[in-house]
């Protein structure tokens, strides 16, 4: 479940650039460069924290995105059961395992990447807006 919740989040901060589109959510535009620029600067706060374990500890210090749920969402909890597809549920363990700066950084990249993906239909809109008119 915790690689379909991750999936979701991915989709979704990919699909926040298409509030660009309607007249009234356009603001949008000028807050999602900032959003993937925040989610940048955590990506590297967690490399910095993990780097700061090797040097202190000898481990790396990031925590993984089981032990990240695990904090946050408890034992038991629904994003971390089993499927009964063993494809997802290994797909999930590899997932889990991976530090929580990758989901980070995959979030920036698909924020941004919507953003600009998103700008381009908006200004293809326009243009079209201006030649029907003339």
């Amino acid at each position: 479940m915790a690689l379909l919740f991750a999936l979701l989040l991915l989709a979704l901060a990919w699909g926040l650039g298409a509030l660009q589109l309607w007249p009234r959510t356009r603001w949008m535009g000028t807050v999602l460069p900032w959003l993937g620029g925040a989610l940048a600067l955590a990506f590297f706060g967690c490399l910095g924290l993990g780097i700061v374990g090797l040097v202190r500890d000898g481990g790396w210090a990031s925590p993984s995105v089981a032990q990240a749920l695990h904090g946050l969402l408890g034992e038991g909890s629904l994003a971390l059961r089993r499927s009964d597809w063993a494809w997802l549920n290994r797909a999930a363990s590899v997932y889990l395992s991976l530090d929580v700066a990758w989901t980070l950084l995959a979030l920036c990249f698909a924020s941004l990447h919507g953003f600009a993906f998103w700008a381009g239909v908006a200004e293809q809109r326009r243009q079209a807006r201006v030649r029907r008119a003339r």
